[in-house]
C-alpha cells in the first residue's frame, strides 16, 4: 500500500494568507531594490573607469556591491535571513506532518542562517586567507576558499535530489535555477575574478565588472529561492509530501 499523500492547505500554513500577501509585497519591492542597487554599482564602475584620474576615493561606497558598508550588502543580509526564517517555518510544518524531508528543511534553514551571518562577518574571506597561507593559490585558486566550497556544494546538491524531486516540476526547476545562479556567482565568477585580481588587482575594471555580475547572480539565486518558499508555503502548487 502506498504511503498517504498530504497536501498543504491554507489552514495548515505556519502563518495566515494575509501575512503571505505582505511577504509577497516585500519580496517584489526587494527584487526591484536589488536590481536598482546592482545597476547603480555597474553604472558607478563604468563612470569611474571612463573618468580621467578617478580613483577609489571618488567611489560612493554605499553603492558598491563589494563593500561591507553598502546598501546591497545590507539587502543581502536581510534576504538570506528572511530565507532562513521561511525555511524554519517550512521545517516546522514538515516536522508536524511527519515528513521524511523535515531534516532537509532544517539543514537548509541553518545553512541560510550561516550565509546571512557570513554576509555580515565575511567568514569565507577569513577562511580563504587561512587556506592561502597553506596552499599555492594562483589563477582560479587565487581566492582559495571557492573551489573547495564549490565541490562541497555540488555534493550537497546531489544529496538533495530526492528533496527537489518532491516538488512540482515548475518549483523543482526554479529550485535548480536558484542554486545554479547562486553557485555560478559565488563560486564560478569568484574563481574567474580571482584569476583577474591576481594579475590586474581588485580595483581593475575587469575585476569590478565580474564582481558586479557575481553579486547580481548571488542575490538573484536567493530571491528565486525565496519565491519558491513563498509558493510552497502558500500551497499555490499543491505540493505533495509523503511520510
Amino acid at each position: 500500500m502506498s504511503a498517504p499523500v498530504h497536501k498543504l492547505s491554507h489552514r495548515d500554513l505556519p502563518f495566515t494568507v494575509d501575512m503571505l500577501a505582505k511577504w509577497k509585497e516585500i519580496f517584489a519591492i526587494s527584487c526591484l531594490v536589488a536590481a536598482l542597487l546592482v545597476g547603480a554599482s555597474f553604472a558607478q564602475d563604468l563612470i569611474l573607469n571612463y573618468r580621467a584620474n578617478a580613483g577609489s576615493s571618488d567611489k560612493i561606497w554605499l553603492l558598491d556591491v563589494d563593500s561591507e558598508q553598502s546598501a546591497f550588502t545590507w539587502l543581502s543580509i536581510v534576504a538570506t535571513f528572511a530565507a532562513a526564517w521561511l525555511l524554519f517555518q517550512a521545517a516546522g510544518d514538515a516536522a508536524m506532518r511527519g515528513s521524511r524531508f523535515k531534516w532537509h528543511w532544517y539543514f537548509l534553514a541553518a545553512l541560510f542562517l550561516l550565509l546571512s551571518f557570513d554576509e555580515f562577518a565575511s567568514i569565507h574571506e577569513k577562511i580563504s586567507a587561512i587556506l592561502s597561507s597553506r596552499v599555492q593559490n594562483t589563477g582560479l585558486m587565487y581566492f582559495a576558499w571557492a573551489a573547495p566550497a564549490g565541490v562541497v556544494s555540488l555534493i550537497g546538491l546531489a544529496a538533495f535530489i530526492p528533496f527537489i524531486r518532491s516538488f512540482p516540476p515548475r518549483l523543482a526547476v526554479l529550485l535548480i535555477l536558484s542554486a545554479a545562479a547562486f553557485l555560478c556567482g559565488a563560486v564560478g565568477l569568484e574563481m574567474i575574478g580571482g584569476s583577474v585580481a591576481e594579475i590586474e588587482g581588485i580595483e581593475s575594471f575587469r575585476f569590478r565588472m565580474l564582481t558586479n555580475m557575481e553579486e547580481g547572480l548571488e542575490i538573484a539565486g536567493v530571491l528565486i529561492f525565496i519565491y519558491v518558499l513563498l509558493a510552497y508555503l502558500e500551497g499555490a502548487e499543491a505540493t505533495p509530501h509523503r511520510r
